[in-house]
């Protein structure tokens, strides 16, 4: 299962408190997604409300990447949405990535690689076949980033309120050794089904 703080260079991800302020998290999310918003690309992160924030981080778990006193990063991960417009978020199989962002001023130290490292093993703790996620269609530096981290397109996503396509991308999360050796053996005794 994964740990209740997880260490990464001079930053350690943690699960939001409700000390924590969503004011500071929605700033980060504002700041992380400028860039977007300024090639006209208008994802809800870039200019959501604290109230709208706050919706998206209880439909999940959030965690936050901090370094000192300061929120530096952030994820929220959710099980099946099985009211999604986004097909791939309700296959009961499939976990979801939203609201991952990094402070622009710390991108580059692997703090993005982190929360989804963490991300993966929260999905894998949970026993997801899948690791779900989408982003602008014109986000390509995004998505080449996402490709690196092993996720491929499987599908393209029409959002209703969205004035954009959403690239949907998934990675395969592998079962662990040990699970794998327990079926194997579970296959070979008489009498069991494979």
């Amino acid at each position: 299962s994964t740990s209740s703080t997880c260490s990464i260079s001079s930053a350690a991800i943690r699960r939001l408190r409700s000390s924590d302020s969503l004011e500071e998290l929605t700033q980060l999310l504002h700041r992380a997604f400028s860039e977007l918003a300024l090639r006209g690309i208008e994802c809800q992160c870039a200019s959501q409300s604290v109230a709208r924030t706050r919706e998206r981080v209880e439909r999940g778990e959030c965690f936050i990447a901090i370094s000192g006193s300061q929120v530096i990063g952030t994820v929220t991960l959710e099980a099946i949405d099985r009211y999604s417009s986004i097909s791939t978020y309700r296959d009961p199989a499939t976990a979801s990535v939203h609201q991952l962002a990094v402070d622009p001023a710390r991108q580059g130290e692997g703090v993005g690689r982190s929360l989804i490292a963490y991300a993966i093993a929260w999905a894998r703790a949970r026993r997801y076949d899948r690791l779900a996620l989408d982003t602008p269609e014109g986000a390509l530096r995004q998505v080449a980033w996402y490709f690196d981290r092993g996720f491929d397109i499987v599908e393209t996503a029409h959002v209703p309120g969205r004035r954009y396509a959403s690239l949907v991308l998934a990675r395969q999360l592998a079962r662990s050794r040990t699970f794998a050796v327990a079926a194997t053996h579970r296959a070979a005794l008489p009498g069991s089904r494979p």
